[in-house]
C-alpha cells in the first residue's frame, strides 16, 4: 500500500493545472499532502524511528517553516505571502513523508522501486515532450500543461527549462542505474533515446549545461568513461543539430546546412526565440529588483510569493517572474536571517549523507545547479523528484551501492 502512495504522489504532481470544481485550487494542493500522510500512517514505527535518526534535520526544517510564517505574516502583502505559505506546507509534508520512505530499514530492492518509477515518469513525461512536438494543441496540453512556449518543448512541466533540466536528469540516473545492474541495456537505451532527443526539444541553455554537469559527476564517480562521455554527447549534438529550435538556440538558425530535417523536408519553419543577450539581460534585471528589495527589508524579507507576484511585474509586466537564483529568492523573500537558516538546513542537510551514493547525490547537485540561474519551486512534478532525491540522500544505504 506504501508504495501505491508513492506513485499516487507522483501522479498528484503532474496535476498542477486542474482545479477542485467551483474551488481555484489546484488538487494537487491537497492530494500531495494527503498521500503523504498516508506513507506516515502506514509506518509509524518507521516514523518515530526517523525522528528519533533525523531530530536535527527537523528541527531545522521547523526553524525554516516558522520563519516562512513569520516573514509572511509581517509583509507588506501578506494575503499573497501567507497563501503561497499555505502551497508550500505541502513541500514539508512531503519531504517528511519520503524521509520516512526512504528510512535505513527499507530493503535495497524497495529502493530500486522507488527510482524506477521516478526513471519511468520522466520517460513518460519524455514521450509528451515528443506529442508536444508534433501536436501541440492537442488536449492534453490544454488540461494539464501551463502556458505553451512553443516552439520550444516544456512537455506537461511548467516550463521548457524545468522540463530540459529533468530531462538531463533522467538520463544521468538511468546511467547510474545501469550501472549498479538495476536496469537492463535495453531500459538504457530507450532512457537514452527519450532524454537526448527531449534534451535538445527543450532549447534550454540551463538544462544544457546542468546536462554536461552532471555527466562530469558521472565521470568523477567512474559510473562512465571518458569514451562513453563523448558518445552521448555526439548523440546529443546531432540532435540539437537536426531539431530546429536547438539550432537555432545555439546560432545556426540562418544556416543553410542545420537544421539537418531540412535535408529531409521542403517545409522549413521560422523560428522566434528570445536573443541569449535579452535573456541574460533580463536574469540581471531581476537579480538587480531583488537586491534592491532586500535591502529595503533586510531582516524578515518581503514574504513568501510575493517578489513573483508583485515585484518582478515590475520588470517585465506578466507574474511569475522569480529572483531566477534560488538564494537570491530565498533573501529576498525572507531576509538575511531566512537565508541563514536555508543555508544551515543545507550544510546539516550534507553532513547527514555519510555514505555518498552517486544515485542520489548526482541529481541533488544537479537540482541545486540547475536553480542558480533560475528556480523551480513552482513545478511541483520538479521539486516532489527533488525532495524523494535530497531524503534518500539522508538515509543513505551502505547495501545500495554500486556492484
Amino acid at each position: 500500500m506504501i508504495n501505491i502512495f508513492f506513485l499516487l504522489i507522483l501522479f498528484s504532481s503532474l496535476l498542477g493545472r486542474i482545479k477542485f470544481p467551483g474551488l481555484n485550487i489546484g488538487i494537487h494542493y491537497l492530494l500531495l499532502p494527503a498521500f503523504s500522510f498516508g506513507i506516515i500512517s502506514l509506518s509509524l514505527k518507521d516514523t518515530r524511528e526517523t525522528i528519533k535518526k533525523n531530530k536535527i534535520i527537523l528541527i531545522s526544517l521547523g526553524i525554516l517553516y516558522l520563519w516562512m510564517w513569520f516573514s509572511s505574516l509581517t509583509s507588506q502583502f501578506s494575503s499573497t505571502a501567507i497563501t503561497y505559505s499555505i502551497k508550500y506546507t505541502s513541500y514539508f509534508i512531503l519531504f517528511f513523508a519520503f524521509l520516512v520512505l526512504t528510512f535505513q530499514k527499507l530493503k535495497t530492492s524497495s529502493l530500486t522501486f522507488y527510482y524506477r518509477c521516478i526513471l519511468y515518469l520522466l520517460q513518460i513525461i519524455g514521450v509528451f515532450g515528443f506529442l508536444e512536438a508534433l501536436v501541440p494543441d492537442h488536449w492534453i496540453f490544454e488540461l494539464l500543461k501551463f502556458p505553451s512556449f512553443y516552439p520550444q518543448i516544456g512537455s506537461i512541466m511548467q516550463n521548457p527549462n524545468q522540463f530540459g533540466v529533468i530531462m538531463g536528469i533522467g538520463l544521468c540516473l538511468s546511467l547510474i542505474l545501469s550501472k549498479q545492474n538495476k536496469i537492463s541495456q535495453i531500459e538504457l537505451y530507450i532512457s537514452e533515446f527519450i532524454f537526448l532527443i527531449s534534451l535538445a526539444l527543450s532549447a534550454s541553455r540551463n538544462a544544457w549545461l546542468i546536462f554536461i554537469f552532471g555527466l562530469m559527476i558521472l565521470l568523477i564517480y567512474k559510473i562512465i568513461d571518458l569514451k562513453k562521455i563523448i558518445f552521448i554527447i555526439s548523440l546529443w549534438f546531432l540532435c540539437i543539430v537536426t531539431i530546429p529550435v536547438s539550432t537555432y538556440r545555439i546560432g545556426l538558425g540562418d544556416s543553410k546546412i542545420f537544421p539537418l530535417i531540412n535535408l529531409f523536408s521542403t517545409n522549413s519553419s521560422e523560428i522566434v526565440l528570445p536573443s541569449p543577450v535579452g535573456t541574460a539581460l533580463s536574469r540581471f534585471a531581476l537579480w538587480q529588483a531583488a537586491i534592491i528589495e532586500t535591502i529595503k527589508r533586510p531582516l524578515t524579507g518581503i514574504g513568501i510569493g510575493v517578489f513573483a507576484e508583485h515585484i518582478g511585474t515590475k520588470v517585465f509586466g506578466p507574474k511569475g517572474f522569480h529572483a531566477h537564483n534560488i538564494f537570491l529568492n530565498v533573501l529576498v523573500e525572507q531576509g538575511i536571517p531566512g537565508l541563514l537558516i536555508f543555508a544551515n538546513f543545507l550544510v546539516i542537510i550534507a553532513s547527514k549523507v555519510k555514505h555518498v551514493n552517486p544515485v542520489a547525490i548526482a541529481p541533488i547537485m544537479m537540482f541545486l545547479a540547475s536553480q542558480m540561474p533560475d528556480l523551480f519551486v513552482e513545478d511541483y512534478t520538479f521539486t516532489t523528484i527533488e525532495f524523494y532525491f535530497l531524503a534518500a540522500a539522508v538515509n543513505s544505504r551502505k547495501d545500495f551501492v554500486i556492484q
